[in-house]
C-alpha cells in the first residue's frame, strides 16, 4: 500500500516533477499536473483528459515511478 502523505509531498513539491502511479491490475496513472489530482484519506482522485476521471484506491497501489526515471508516451494533436 502506497502512503497518501507520500504522495502528497510529491504534489506539493516545487518545481512539480511528473510521477506515474502503477496499479496492482497492471494499468499506470501518469500525475503530469498537481492541479488535477487530489490525495484524499483512502482513495487518490486524478482528473484524465476529455473529462473523465479515476478514483485509485492506495491498498491497490503498486508503486510509484518518478517522472525522471519513466519514459512517457507524447500525444500527438492531429488536425
Amino acid at each position: 500500500m502506497i502512503d497518501p502523505t507520500d504522495i502528497q509531498e510529491l504534489l506539493d513539491k516545487d518545481p512539480f516533477e511528473w510521477f506515474r502511479i502503477r496499479m496492482n491490475d497492471g494499468n499506470h496513472y501518469d500525475v503530469i499536473n498537481p492541479d488535477l489530482a487530489v490525495a484524499m484519506e483512502t482513495n487518490f482522485f486524478l482528473a484524465l483528459p476529455k473529462g473523465r476521471w479515476k478514483l485509485l484506491s492506495y491498498l491497490n497501489m503498486t508503486s510509484i515511478e518518478p517522472g525522471s526515471t519513466t519514459k512517457r508516451r507524447r500525444l500527438r494533436k492531429t488536425g
